[in-house]
């Protein structure tokens, strides 16, 4: 893994190598541009100041032949020529002559070597006679073929000119002139006439054989940017070119020599012009390696000091990373007002409101670790109470059931017994029919005696069939009894189970609300059964004390119709007292039957108190069912609840252990 430290040494180094790089590549450039800017003003200057000395020289020559020329001794053309020879030899040594001559106006001359030519067609010689003193174009001598350059200036008597004085100079000085040009090591100048041919140049065979590169180019395309140039310094044109002789580029400054028609050209290599690029290249390149490194040694020191604060950052947060919280911020890195002192700052704040976060999950952990530990005991409680609610309701809903059975069984019974007292309901009314008829059989007559005796007899055995049923009426009613106090039995076995689970819903809390409604249903079902048992059981108390009242008055009624029946028997005279017990009999009678009646009618109340607590039972039972199949889903709920906490303590356990590991 590559270090910041290396990064950014890498990235600057390779930064300020391209600055570098970048800025010697403009200074090279702007360099070479500024060379030749000033290669573009400094050749052409040069190439001027070459052709001034050129024409100065000329001009230097042309004055000193002038002055000879306007010498007494030579101007008069009445001295003859043989005086005048010595005089022109003298000057002529004296001022480096190869030769002098004098050229009378018709073209005749005479030299110094004693020759004799005719020179009147020649352009100098014409340009003397028209006053102006000139110079000819260097050219080969027909007398010895040696490069000669003949000066001519006019010689004026009482100023007319009379002829021309000729000087013949040695060639060659005209390519000393050209010679002196220094420019660095290779700079070198030439001269060339209206033509192109080359008047002056290093190279004397040029001069010699008379170069022409403007005719040369014809057959060499390569002498064309050459042959551009020379074209215009013919046109006497000022300038620099750029052209390539001999497998050399060369640059050219050009000028034209005034008062003769040559143009001085100087031309420089252009290997030693950008030389001095060269060592700018290198002078650049060896300080780009200067910075380079300096910069390096810069770039280190800083990335060394980001990096310490970053390794430092890095380690500390590594101890963050493995939970270690205590661990101290460097506070020289606290102090920095840089990024990296805004990092450390900041990490700081991060371990602080770790440490803080932590403390408040583990002590939050430690409750819910507490809290689901009570839920999980609460819910084992639950589930528990869940149970017990489920069996207690299983047994209100099988005593429900068996209240319900009973009463069904107490239906069947009261509707025998009902049966059985329409039965003596009638038999009464017999008996109330016969003991008026007795009655009135008594008030109208005795002689009904007999029939009275076997009436009584009659009655005797009904009433003993009466007093049978009363007596089974009696049992009947205790068995009433006993089925009342059993229901009485059910409904507070019903009650004490219905608060029971109002108990136990209460200790479930939220998860028993719903049954503690059905349990407080039943409580009230248990109550109303209670109540409706409670009635029964009065109405057949009132009904067995009646009965009671009926069997000891039965009875007293089978003794004295006994002894009736033996005192009819036994004597007519009792008729008076049979007819008082009759008189005593009938009220009894119709108190027996207004007895009979309302048993009768209590007896339907009875019935329908029956159905209600019946159908009340039986919807006890059905509810009790639905209590039972919901206590049973609760218990399933509670125990899933009991395996969620359970879950939910090991979850927060794995939580504290995890949050144990932070060292804060």
């Amino acid at each position: 893994m590559e270090s910041i430290k290396t990064k950014l040494m890498t990235c600057f180094t390779l930064l300020i190598g391209v600055i570098c790089i970048g800025l010697g590549i403009i200074s090279f450039t702007t360099s070479s541009n500024a060379l030749k800017s000033n290669l573009k003003k400094t050749l052409p200057k040069i190439a001027e100041q070459t052709a001034s000395n050129i024409q100065g020289r000329i001009d230097g020559e042309l004055s000193t032949l002038g002055t000879i020329a306007a010498r007494d001794d030579i101007k008069d053309p009445n001295i003859p020529w043989q005086k005048k020879l010595p005089i022109l030899l003298q000057e002529s040594k004296r001022i480096g002559s190869i030769r002098m001559a004098i050229v009378d106006t018709d073209g005749n001359s005479h030299n110094t070597q004693g020759e004799s030519a005719i020179s009147k067609s020649k352009s100098y010689f014409k340009k003397a006679l028209l006053g102006k003193s000139n110079v000819s174009d260097p050219t080969v001598s027909i007398i010895d073929r040696t490069i000669v350059v003949l000066y001519a200036v006019p010689i004026k008597c009482n100023n007319e000119i009379v002829g021309v004085l000729i000087e013949a100079r040695d060639g060659n000085k005209l390519s000393g002139l050209t010679d002196q040009i220094k420019f660095g090591q290779t700079g070198t100048g030439f001269m060339i006439n209206k033509v192109g041919t080359t008047i002056a140049n290093k190279d004397r065979n040029s001069v010699l054989k008379m170069k022409n590169m403007i005719k040369e180019s014809k057959k060499d395309a390569s002498l064309q940017p050459l042959a551009d140039i020379e074209n215009k310094m013919i046109a006497r044109q000022i300038g620099m070119g750029e052209y390539k002789y001999g497998g050399t580029e060369k640059y050219i400054g050009y000028a034209p020599v005034s008062g003769t028609d040559w143009s001085v050209g100087v031309e420089v290599e252009k290997n030693e012009i950008l030389s001095e690029l060269g060592s700018l290249r290198n002078s650049v390149m060896t300080s780009s390696i200067i910075f380079i490194l300096i910069g390096l040694g810069v770039i280190f020191v800083i990335a060394n000091n980001i990096s310490k604060g970053i390794r430092s950052t890095s380690k500390h947060l590594r101890l963050l990373a493995e939970g270690n919280l205590c661990g101290e911020v460097s506070t020289k890195y606290l102090k920095s007002r840089d990024e990296v002192g805004d990092m450390t700052n900041s990490m700081k704040v991060m371990q602080e409101s770790l440490k803080n976060m932590i403390k408040k999950i583990k002590e939050i952990s430690s409750n819910i670790n507490m809290q689901s530990e009570n839920l999980s005991s609460i819910s084992e409680e639950i589930a528990n109470v869940s149970q017990n609610v489920t069996e207690a309701i299983s047994q209100v809903a099988e005593g429900t059931s068996n209240q319900s059975q009973n009463l069904i069984h107490i239906t069947d019974i009261l509707n025998k017994f009902s049966e059985k007292l329409s039965g003596i309901v009638k038999e009464i009314q017999v008996v109330d029919s016969n003991s008026r008829a007795i009655g009135l059989m008594a008030n109208d007559s005795s002689r009904e005696m007999n029939e009275l005796n076997q009436s009584v007899i009659n009655v005797s055995s009904s009433f003993k069939e009466f007093y049978s049923k009363i007596m089974t009426l009696g049992k009947d009613i205790n068995e009433i009894n006993e089925i009342t106090s059993l229901i009485n039995s059910i409904a507070e076995q019903t009650n004490l189970l219905a608060l029971n689970a109002n108990i136990e819903a209460a200790r479930a809390g939220e998860a028993g609300k719903g049954f503690s409604v059905v349990a407080e249903e039943i409580g009230e079902l248990a109550e109303q059964s209670k109540n409706s048992s409670e009635n029964i059981s009065k109405l057949i108390n009132v009904i067995s004390k009646n009965a009671d009242t009926i069997v000891r008055e039965s009875g007293m009624m089978s003794d004295e119709m006994m002894n009736q029946a033996k005192i009819v028997g036994n004597s007519i005279v009792s008729f008076k007292k049979i007819v008082q017990a009759v008189d005593e009999v009938i009220p009894k009678i119709e108190t027996v039957k207004s007895s009979a009646e309302n048993i009768e009618n209590d007896k339907k109340t009875i019935l329908t108190r029956i159905d209600e607590l019946s159908s009340i039972s039986m919807e006890s039972s059905a509810s009790s069912e639905e209590i039972s199949a919901s206590s049973e889903e609760m218990n399933a709920s509670t125990e899933e609840v009991a395996s969620s906490a359970q879950v939910l303590n090991n979850m927060t356990n794995q939580m504290i252990e995890e949050m144990n590991k932070f060292k804060i």
